[in-house]
């Protein structure tokens, strides 16, 4: 998934979150969302965060490859313990996003290592492929709902 839609459906993601749980979320929550969306690609050092962290994204993808540890499930797992236990806005925001990128991946023609390290293997239930005419249609839907909660 292209950065610009990992963020956009993170944030759907986080205003749908904010509804089911009848949360507020603050700007400081769905910055850290934005954030935290784009975070786990920091191992591909030719996406958004990549090549905006050089040297850092060139040392997570020498020791874990792309769609390695950083998009397991114990990164979910250290995630969700870091979003239920911070009282700080933008963490908890950067958790869900991280949360939701994963997320996002899992539908992907590429899928995530969720169990990691106890296998390599890659669970996915692909609904689109990155960069494609299903991630176009994916984000236009997201910008859509993001349009309608804000603006309707």
């Amino acid at each position: 998934m292209r950065y610009y839609t990992h963020i956009t459906t993170s944030l759907s993601m986080s205003l749908i979150y904010g509804q089911l749980t009848d949360t507020a979320l603050p700007t400081s929550v769905l910055v850290g969302v934005a954030v935290g969306s784009v975070l786990p690609d920091i191992d591909e050092t030719k996406s958004y965060i990549g090549r905006r962290t050089g040297p850092i994204s060139r040392f997570v993808k020498m020791l874990f490859g792309h769609r390695g540890i950083t998009h397991s499930g114990l990164v979910i797992a250290f995630a969700i313990f870091g979003a239920m236990n911070t009282d700080i806005d933008f963490l908890f925001g950067l958790s869900l996003g991280v949360i939701f990128h994963i997320v996002g991946d899992f539908f992907s023609k590429g899928g995530v290592p969720l169990l990691l390290p106890l296998t390599k293997d890659r669970f996915k239930f692909p609904l689109y492929r990155t960069g494609k005419t299903s991630e176009f249609v994916i984000f236009c839907g997201s910008v859509a709902f993001l349009y309608y909660f804000f603006f309707m």
